[in-house]
């Protein structure tokens, strides 16, 4: 799966081990970043085909994204590339995570 690129001083540091973080999070490490006033959270080559969230704080785009997340998986599609990643991904772990 194609991940977008992202400059690097938008890139906003996430500890992946962190205890707060849900294992969707934990497991498939989306690329937060600012965009103006806002920060967005993203798995795949862009926001229109890739899985997206937003919020005011980097903490509130990962919620977002995980719901967004939760929602494409629960409606996955045969060409859903991003989905259908996240999905092998998460049972690959072999952690609940729904």
């Amino acid at each position: 799966m194609k991940q977008m690129k992202i400059a690097e001083q938008l890139k906003v540091s996430i500890n992946y081990e962190g205890k707060e973080l849900s294992k969707a999070v934990k497991e498939l490490q989306p690329v937060v970043f600012q965009d103006g006033n806002e920060f967005c959270c993203l798995l795949g080559p862009d926001m229109k085909a890739g899985i997206f969230g937003c919020g005011i704080s980097p903490q509130e785009a990962l919620k977002d994204w995980e719901r967004n997340l939760e929602k494409r998986i629960g409606a996955v599609t045969e060409g859903d590339e991003v989905a259908l990643y996240a999905i092998d991904v998460l049972k690959a772990s072999n952690k609940k995570v729904w």
